[in-house]
């Protein structure tokens, strides 16, 4: 900018070339005047010192583009001066407010004035050389006043573009699941406030499903959450992918999703059918990974009627949801109006549940596992009951769901094994020195720290041989890699305690797996081992499943609840045939082969004990 200045003064042609070179020799001076009287009028409070820097620059920037106009009467514009834009007012926008920036150039326009009368009475030049610098610097401040007005306005227009922005987002975060993007609770709710509204004036009709997925704890728990999230996000997917463009889907908790379906004739049967293709897609596993997971699905399907409100129908798939996991889960239930008094039910019986313990009210239940060779009971099989004053004989199937939900899973898990431990022992000195007991494990249980060492002092306390007892996992629940599951399981056997894997064949496991899982004994799924000694292509894969777990030395378990003699007779013949264990699992009432009780007392079919 200097070197263009004194270019300027040796060319002339600006009405007032003396004055211009003067004013430019004391541009420095004019800045630190400017500078002085920002300070010195507060405007420099709680402002950075790279804003003076700032303030220093744009005065001189304005001073020496008059100058260079009063010496060769050239406009300097943005074209002919980038530098103007660079040191000029720039730099000041969006640090200093515009009535601030505007009181700036009021003070270099003062200063600068005067320093131009200083130097037009020095020269003598008469009043028409004062008049014609004014008007130039006055014309000066009227550019640089237009140009700051526009930068400023420009400015605003992009922060009004970025709070725009911004609170889209903001709006959309409040709206969506962070994890998948989907709607959340909030949105589904006024969603479903606005279908239900728009069904009362319009023959068609909605429904609400409720859907959640089936073991994902176990995901959690055993894989991480990093995993349970990645499997959210291709549940997330495949769910879009199976409902209509037009139907809302929510995640409105960790493995809870809804799914709205608007403008359906009959909301009922539409609604279910939609559940099922959902159902259908979930067949397929799912790659996480580079591991493949098969999850399953309960869902609820409520209907909209009339009067519902979101709450309402949200509430009533819930119910239907739960319904869905009490009868065996991966189905589809719709609601039914008896399921409110099922879900109060539920409440109260988790309340309740929190005292059955200590009071005694808990107590086992024994099935006789008996050998299909020697018909002998060689272990027997712990359950949990609940007798309550009220909701009478709770069995395991509605205790567990209830204990985990209340948080008294691992409670219950760890007085389970406690009395059936002890109560082995008794049998053990009571004239039964070979039979064990197996116990049910929980996913809470296997991922505690604490669990083995617990297993290790009950057998101790007890005094039973860690061999007398067998740990029961589900399928699901061995589905995962993870390290600290398998050496928790890897240590139980150390122990001495013989882990089995419930539930075989029910789709979760590769068979390729067998090889790498901690187990020692497989328990075939009962609607698989009913196939035994039958024609068909069912009863071919199940006589492969047992085959290959005899080839790799496991312990077969079959079970039922029909009068077992096709069942025993085939179990005798696989056993004879690929010399292996094979034995049976006889549910209370059951039979052998020639109708009698299996050579087992009767006590032992339903063998009692409480929870102390």
């Amino acid at each position: 900018m200097t070197a263009r200045s004194d270019a300027a003064g040796g060319a002339g042609g600006g009405p007032a070339p003396e004055i211009g070179l003067a004013l430019r020799d004391r541009s420095e001076e004019i800045c630190e005047r400017v500078v002085s009287q920002w300070r010195e009028l507060g405007d420099s409070a709680n402002q950075p010192p790279t804003v003076e820097a700032d303030v220093r620059r744009s005065a001189l920037a304005g001073t020496l583009a008059v100058a260079d106009y009063l010496v060769t009467g050239e406009v300097v514009t943005h074209d002919s001066s980038e530098e103007w834009d660079a040191a000029g007012e720039a730099p000041l926008v969006g640090r200093i407010s515009l009535s601030g920036l505007t009181k700036l150039y009021v003070r270099w326009r003062a200063v600068c004035e005067e320093v131009v009368r200083e130097e037009v009475r020095k020269r003598r030049a008469g009043r028409e050389v004062l008049d014609r610098c004014l008007q130039v610097l006055q014309v000066g401040f009227d550019v640089s006043i237009v140009r700051m007005a526009r930068r400023f306005e420009a400015t605003r227009r992009g922060l009004e573009e970025q709070l725009a922005e911004q609170q889209a987002r903001l709006e959309h975060q409040a709206l969506h699941d962070p994890l998948t993007g989907l709607a959340n609770r909030v949105l589904l709710l006024d969603r479903i406030e606005h279908a239900v509204e728009s069904a009362a004036r319009r023959p068609t009709g909605a429904a609400v499903l409720f859907m959640d997925l089936d073991y994902f704890k176990s995901v959690n728990d055993l894989s991480g959450h990093s995993a349970g999230d990645r499997l959210l996000l291709e549940v997330a997917r495949r769910l879009q992918g199976a409902v209509r463009p037009n139907d809302t889907i929510a995640r409105i908790g960790g493995d809870e999703f809804v799914v709205l379906c608007e403008d359906l004739e009959d909301p009922a049967s539409e609604g279910v059918a939609v559940a099922q293709r959902i159902a259908e897609r979930f067949a397929e596993p799912f790659t996480v990974g580079g591991r493949e997971i098969s999850v399953a699905a309960s869902i609820g399907v409520a209907p909209a009627g009339t009067g519902d409100n979101g709450h309402t129908l949200l509430g009533r798939a819930d119910h239907a949801m739960y319904r869905a996991k009490q009868l065996g889960r991966d189905r589809v239930e719709v609601y039914d109006p008896s399921l409110d008094h099922q879900e109060i039910r539920r409440a109260e019986m988790a309340a309740a549940l929190c005292h059955a313990v200590g009071e005694g009210q808990l107590y086992l239940v024994y099935q006789p596992l008996v050998d299909v060779m020697t018909r002998q009971v060689v272990a027997r099989e712990a359950l949990v009951h609940w007798r309550h004053p009220v909701f009478g004989d709770v069995t395991p199937g509605e205790l567990i769901p209830i204990a985990e939900s209340a948080g008294l899973g691992t409670v219950v898990g760890r007085f389970l094994l406690s009395t059936a431990c002890g109560v082995c022992s008794e049998w053990r000195s009571a004239g039964e020195p070979d039979v064990g007991v197996a116990v049910n494990l929980s996913a809470p249980q296997l991922a505690s720290g604490a669990f083995v060492g617990e297993v290790e002092q009950i057998l101790k306390e007890s005094r039973l041989p860690p061999d007398a007892l067998t740990v029961e996992v589900t399928e699901m629940l061995l589905m995962t890699d993870r390290a600290d599951a398998r050496d928790g399981l890897d240590r139980l056997r150390a122990l001495g305690v013989r882990v089995a894997m419930d539930d075989f064949g029910t789709g979760y496991t590769s068979w390729s797996w067998l090889e790498r899982l901690p187990v020692d004994v497989v328990k075939v799924d009962p609607d698989l081992a009913a196939a035994l000694g039958l024609d068909g292509r069912q009863a071919a894969i199940v006589d492969s499943m047992v085959h290959l777990a005899h080839d790799l030395g496991l312990e077969v378990v079959t079970e039922g609840a029909e009068p077992e003699a096709q069942l025993i007779r085939t179990a005798v013949e696989l056993a004879r045939a690929r010399n292996g264990l094979m034995r049976v699992e006889l549910h209370p009432g059951s039979t052998t082969s020639n109708g009698s009780s299996a050579d087992v007392e009767a006590p032992s079919g339903s063998c009692t004990s409480p929870l102390r």
